[in-house]
């Protein structure tokens, strides 16, 4: 998909806010909302200070308002994307997906229109934002944020990218959108198949040569539904590797029932011991087949299939954002765990012994947070605000005095509905800093009542 460049970072953030509806007297209307379909994948980047990052895009073409024009019925979709850098915006760019048709009677098949956009990034947190409109009716929009850290892949050892799920991977030529290593990888965004398609994947494994000798690989891919049992299982021998190798696949999906699956990559020595592995979630509708009933009863003890492709480190990060909801034994039996299959194991107990749904509810608050109230270095879950918004949830009301004179700045957060109501008070009381709280009338938290004295309002 061809798409026109050319903004400044100003520009865009100026643009993205001021778009207009352009008229026509004729249009074919959309026959579907617009929806904005979107995906990353971080792959080794030109040095060892960085790593190239693929955002992949999709919308479907039945979304887009058409307008005539001299060649048939033109369309198309304006993108705008703003990466972070913690709270820094560092990267900004905004383009057109055009789309032409000679005759409206083909939009009654379904495509999906996809692209993507590649960038170098040093290491560090980073966050995207992507926002879509109907080229002709800009108040049909969509937009995704993701965040994600970068990397860049050790030279120490074997390890692996994400994986990146495509509708079909085919050989290619050089030079076009969806070219690497002598394929073409169109991207699958919303990772979702259907029974009468195929899900392809691609990733890459480096660094294979460890101390200039060479050794055989065994690559284990394995399909596992919602609740961790292998469903699909495929292993093969890589001999004689280079220095770095693709992993690229297919499998039916026709023969699996609707539902949520992992796909976990598995890199093994000669030694069985696994050096490098990726997982990532896709899903599949098949009606005809239905929903697996059986999950609703499966063993307890089988992990969260979230877990499945987690480093320990990524695992010590969850549990970091876990710890306003631990209990103190909770927290102590976590720190005197080693490894990542006994952290893995504490989490799928730590979350089933909890209210189902509450993880998803849990870390959709901490998202939040750390989006909203980081403070220089600190991650927005380690602020005061942050914390109170990730136990609490979203207040009833705030009231928000940013500039008073004579006054520091201040919020007011009320909660109606817990313990007959209670407020919060943060103050500013650094310029730069962030708000603190000074005051609470909840039962287990700070309470001042005398908040707004000299020192500490003032």
């Amino acid at each position: 998909m061809n798409s026109e460049r050319g903004w400044n970072l100003a520009a865009v953030v100026l643009l993205v806010l001021s778009l207009g509806t352009t008229s026509f007297s004729q249009v074919v209307e959309p026959a579907s909302p617009f929806r904005l379909m979107t995906d990353f994948c971080r792959f080794r980047g030109g040095d060892d200070k960085h790593a190239l990052v693929e955002i992949y895009y999709s919308f479907a073409r039945n979304s887009l308002t058409f307008a005539p024009d001299s060649a048939g019925w033109q369309a198309g979709a304006d993108i705008t994307l703003l990466i972070h850098q913690n709270d820094s915006l560092v990267h900004a760019d905004r383009w057109l997906v055009p789309y032409s048709i000679r005759d409206t009677s083909a939009l009654s098949s379904t495509i999906n229109l996809v692209g993507n956009y590649r960038m170098q990034l040093k290491e560090g947190e980073y966050s995207f934002f992507m926002v879509g409109r109907d080229r002709y009716r800009s108040e049909r929009v969509d937009s995704f944020r993701i965040g994600f850290p970068v990397k860049p892949f050790s030279a120490n050892g074997p390890n692996m990218s994400d994986i990146e799920f495509a509708s079909i991977i085919k050989r290619g030529e050089e030079g076009g959108q969806f070219y690497k290593n002598t394929l073409d990888v169109i991207p699958n965004p919303g990772g979702i198949y259907s029974e009468e398609q195929s899900c392809y994947y691609y990733a890459e494994a480096y660094n294979l040569l460890v101390a200039d000798t060479r050794s055989d690989y065994m690559l284990i891919a394995s399909v596992l539904d919602a609740v961790g049992r292998e469903v699909i299982s495929r292993d093969r021998t890589k001999r004689e590797v280079g220095e770095s190798s693709v992993l690229v696949d297919q499998f039916a999906v026709d023969k699996m029932k609707s539902g949520t699956y992992t796909l976990l990559l598995r890199l093994l020595d000669t030694a069985n011991t696994i050096v490098a592995q990726s997982g990532k979630k896709f899903f599949v509708y098949n009606p005809a087949l239905g929903v697996d009933s059986s999950l609703l009863t499966a063993s307890s003890s089988l992990p969260f299939t979230v877990y499945l492709a987690m480093s320990e480190e990524e695992l010590d990060q969850e549990f970091a954002w876990a710890r306003y909801e631990a209990t103190g034994d909770e927290i102590d039996r976590y720190e005197e765990l080693s490894g990542p299959e006994p952290k893995r194991a504490f989490l799928t107990e730590f979350w089933r012994n909890r209210m189902p749904g509450l993880r998803e509810e849990y870390f959709a608050r901490v998202e939040y947070a750390n989006r909203s109230f980081r403070t220089g270095t600190r991650e927005g879950y380690r602020t005061d605000r942050g914390r109170v918004r990730i136990v609490y949830g979203e207040p009833d009301d705030i009231d928000r005095h940013p500039s008073e004179t004579e006054r520091r700045p201040y919020e007011i957060w009320t909660y109606h509905q817990i313990q007959g109501g209670v407020i919060f008070v943060f103050v500013l009381k650094n310029p730069g800093g962030d708000y603190e709280l000074v005051h609470s009338t909840h039962r287990n938290e700070l309470r001042d009542d005398n908040w707004e004295r000299p020192g500490v309002a003032y």
